[in-house]
């Protein structure tokens, strides 16, 4: 019987011990892998842009609600080319540009345009729905 313990007693130290040496080991194997970044060239353009972008939807909102246009969807997003060129795409929403004319609704668009932060590496498309 003293036999039989021990031999029991020796497995679960060895079980022990694997499964602490698999947990090491997961853990280095993880701990490995997953590593920081450097930034890349795009995020710091991000910060480099977003006041700009900021101010800019501050202005349009302003235009707008100055135009009869209150509470009015502003949205603004980006996108960006392999040589961090950026497409904004100002998308403005409010029940009254529905009813608008043609006309009308290129002169707002126009000057939304107009207002834009002035850089040569972005060009500022309007949707006026």
């Amino acid at each position: 019987m003293k036999t039989l313990g021990r031999i029991i007693k020796s497995e679960y130290v060895f079980l022990g011990i694997l499964t602490i040496l698999l947990i090491l080991a997961a853990f280095f194997l993880f701990s490995i892998t997953v590593k920081g970044k450097p930034a890349d060239d795009n995020s710091v353009w991000n910060e480099y842009y977003a006041p700009m972008e900021s101010e800019y939807v501050s202005e349009v909102r302003a235009y707008l609600k100055d135009s009869g246009y209150v509470n009015s969807g502003v949205t603004l997003t980006h996108t960006t080319d392999e040589e961090l060129n950026r497409v904004y795409t100002l998308s403005i929403h409010h029940r009254r540009l529905e009813g608008c004319s043609e006309e009308r609704r290129e002169e707002i668009s126009e000057v939304l345009k107009s207002m834009g932060f002035e850089d040569d590496r972005c060009v500022i498309c309007v949707e006026l729905s």
